[in-house]
């Protein structure tokens, strides 16, 4: 009884820090190994062999935790991407509807200003932030 308050709070110091995001994978899995290796010590009243085992379960554990953060990584930057492409493509849509209206009605709204319409290649570039933008092409306005 004596050794469970301590076991349950290194195991659960070693889940939180473990799970932060900027941990790096060796770590995660070393100090989930660490604990792994004292509460196995502490479970098998300091036989070597309790520790061998809560170690090699610790660093199973920080495998599993680093894939589920490389994972929701990946989901985040693909659902981020798919957002930026659906404005992307509703931009071009409404540039293009206000251009098909101009040349309907005319010069365009009653304002009597002329707006055009051009499309430019933007390459592909490192953002201030570090998201890498791939290339695509950005239509812009140029009111008359």
């Amino acid at each position: 009884m004596k050794h469970r308050i301590p076991t349950l709070f290194c195991m659960a110091l070693a889940l939180g820090a473990s799970a932060c995001q900027s941990t790096p994978e060796a770590a995660t899995s070393a100090l989930l190994g660490a604990a792994g290796a004292y509460i196995g010590s502490e479970i098998a009243d300091g036989e070597p062999e309790g520790a061998l085992l809560g170690a090699a379960a610790g660093v199973a554990a920080g495998v599993v935790v680093n894939h589920w953060q490389e994972s929701a990584e990946k989901d985040a930057y693909l659902d981020g991407y798919d957002r930026g492409r659906n404005d992307e493509v509703k931009r071009l849509y409404w540039a293009s509807k206000r251009l098909h209206n101009a040349e309907l009605y005319g010069r365009g709204p009653s304002d009597g200003l002329e707006r055009s319409y051009y499309e430019v290649p933007v390459p592909a570039h490192v953002a201030g932030d570090g998201v890498i933008i791939e290339g695509h092409r950005q239509v812009i306005e140029i009111v008359e």
